[in-house]
């Protein structure tokens, strides 16, 4: 109970009010004085302040002064604080622009011919010889997929045609979606996207929309004029008895690109050999089933697609006579301007409603396709290419004009575009890197190919210096097994479908990785791989220069350490002060180097820099 002026009351809510109206002062009424006594129950004794007394204490000049003191106080230490922090962020340092990269963007694509990598077929009780036994296949890479990613550093793959073929080439496709029994099953193919996911690994394929196998269901069907495969294949009336041709077109493989067929008495075109009749993509049927197609293996999980040989897409639909250049016979490929069969403006169309199925699978980051294609050294289609959305478009980083190696690249990287370029110096049907320049040159070429802004495009084998078999011909002597280690028994248990190079002994995986040399191309390789991460070699700006052999270029992003690439394509040792030769800062760090132990900081005002031929260096500055 509470004691007011002396009663008992319950101490409640109306209490309380009642209690502010009748609070008594003591000490004569000068000093206000709250008194409570707390016994069990609810009963509350108490004296309280009266509002005169306290209206005395809020009219008092002291505690006004003090209560303004107090309020200035407060808004200079509020106003303080914004000023502070207006400052901080106008002065302090912004972080540097990072642009919004694509997993293509960053990555070293590993390029993988299936039937040489890695053979997984296990020897036959009766030692009988089985389909597959010899050849690599698909559970073969997936075993590698660590040495990909630890050893190599690079996290996306891309693999050649594991179609159901009817050819060694596997470019004469019998059906698009089934995979070659050669290389393994479908179960195969999703364990290996599976793992490649969990590895955080992207998967490319090769798409072959040009033509299929002579062997087909398509081709058999529009051969005898089934119903809607009738018009699957451009078919045309000829007499090759009275060498009588549609057109002068020759094929890309040598020979007339017609070829006369008994079932259907007409002739079917072929750019390519004649097992690989093209496809007629003027009919809407067949480009639903491209499409198709390329669903199938979208909805497997696939990153990306290579579409092999873009260019011969389309001709023309008139089958007009190509331009015979002047002074040739007509006999050969090579005497005609492909004004009718190459590089159609079909071609760029279709590529864009490629790319649109292909836009409709990036469902969130990390998930976007890519659509590639490789151009010709031709300035003019690879700009096209890009006009028609194409994410990336490989070519070669030396240029067919110029004599001098360090001319030849500065020619190609000048007329190059800013986009994303896939820099590519071998695949299987061209010379390995080692073989077609000097293999002097093989570091400095990997530098290069690894410090350029765009895509690296890196060939099986290439990253040991692999070179072209000297006893077998063309295409197969640069699809020789992967050389593992050096007594050969690391690609396959049973005799390899193609013969080793001789070299396999001394140029390997295994010996490469040995302990003792710190600068075996493997090494060499995996160092560049780590340096390609950084800011200025994903996205910096690049400006070039050329002392005779001495190839330079810079890569710079705005707010990180720079870089300076300088290579020696001489066969003379060269002296050269950086500094005054591309302007970079006179305070620099050797942070790689092809050949030797070099990292010192040194300072350009008072020394040049000795680079021995073919040895590469790179110069870190702020």
């Amino acid at each position: 109970m509470a004691d007011i002026n002396d009663e008992k009351v319950p101490l409640n809510e109306e209490t309380v009010v009642e209690a502010d109206s009748k609070a008594q002062f003591v000490n004569g009424g000068k000093e206000p004085h709250v008194a409570i006594e707390c016994g069990s129950g609810d009963d509350v004794s108490f004296t309280g302040l009266g509002k005169e007394e306290l209206m005395q204490y809020a009219d008092d000049p002291f505690w006004k002064k003090v209560r303004l003191i107090l309020l200035i106080v407060f808004w200079v230490g509020w106003i303080a604080m914004l000023v502070s922090a207006i400052v901080i962020i106008v002065l302090a340092p912004r972080c540097p622009h990072r642009p919004d990269q694509k997993w293509y963007d960053k990555e070293t694509v590993y390029e993988i011919l299936p039937e040489s990598f890695q053979d997984t077929s296990s020897k036959a009780a009766n030692g009988a010889a089985q389909k597959g036994d010899g050849f690599g296949d698909i559970k073969g890479i997936q075993e590698r997929l660590s040495y990909l990613k630890d050893v190599v550093g690079s996290k996306a793959l891309y693999i050649n045609s594991l179609f159901e073929s009817s050819d060694v080439d596997h470019m004469a496709v019998v059906n698009h979606m089934n995979i070659d029994p050669l290389f393994g099953t479908m179960g195969d193919f999703d364990m290996l996207r599976k793992v490649t996911k969990k590895m955080e690994m992207h998967l490319i394929m090769d798409f072959i929309p040009n033509h299929t196998g002579n062997k087909s269901e398509w081709f058999m069907k529009s051969q005898k004029k089934e119903g809607k495969y009738t018009d699957y294949y451009t078919w045309a009336s000829c007499d090759p008895n009275a060498n009588s041709y549609p057109n002068n077109w020759m094929s890309v493989k040598g020979g007339k690109a017609w070829t006369y067929d008994d079932e259907r008495k007409e002739c079917y075109l072929h750019q390519l050999e004649s097992d690989k009749p093209d496809l007629n993509l003027r009919n809407p049927d067949v480009r639903q089933e491209l499409e198709t197609i390329l669903r199938f293996w979208l909805n497997k999980g696939v990153d990306g697609f290579h579409v092999r040989n873009t260019q011969y897409l389309y001709e023309d639909e008139n089958l007009a006579d190509e331009i015979l250049m002047p002074g040739k016979t007509g006999n050969t490929y090579d005497d005609f301007e492909h004004n009718q069969t190459m590089n159609h403006p079909e071609n760029f169309k279709i590529l864009q409603s490629w790319k649109s199925v292909l836009d409709s699978y990036n469902t969130k980051p990390g998930r976007e396709k890519a659509l590639i294609v490789t151009a010709e050294d031709d300035l003019n289609a690879t700009t096209l290419y890009f006009d028609a959305g194409v994410t990336i478009v490989r070519i070669t980083p030396l240029s067919q004009s110029g004599s001098p190696l360090a001319e030849r690249i500065e020619t190609k990287l000048k007329d190059a575009s800013d986009k994303r370029v896939g820099w590519m110096f071998s695949d299987k049907d061209s010379s390995r890197l080692a073989s077609f320049e000097s293999p002097q040159n093989l570091k400095a070429l990997l530098t290069v190919q690894a410090t350029l802004p765009g895509v690296p495009f890196i060939y099986y084998g290439n990253e040991i210096g692999m070179t072209d078999n000297p006893t077998l011909t063309k295409p197969l002597k640069y699809r020789t097994p992967m050389q593992w280690n050096s007594k050969g028994t690391g690609f396959s248990e049973h005799t390899p479908w193609l013969s080793r190079n001789p070299n396999y002994m001394t140029v390997n995986v295994e010996t490469e990785r040995a302990i003792g040399d710190k600068y075996t191309t493997l090494k060499v390789y995996k160092n560049l791989q780590e340096l390609r991460e950084k800011e200025s070699m994903q996205w910096g700006k690049m400006s070039m220069f050329r002392d005779g052999d001495l190839l330079m270029y810079t890569r710079k992003a705005e707010g990180f350490p720079g870089y300076l690439v300088a290579i020696n394509f001489g066969t003379k040792r060269v002296t050269e002060s950086f500094h005054g030769a591309t302007g970079i800062p006179k305070e620099v760090k050797v942070v790689f180097h092809t050949h030797k132990d070099d990292s010192t900081a040194i300072s350009l005002s008072d020394n040049s820099y000795i680079l021995d031929p073919s040895h590469a260096v790179i110069l870190e500055y702020e």
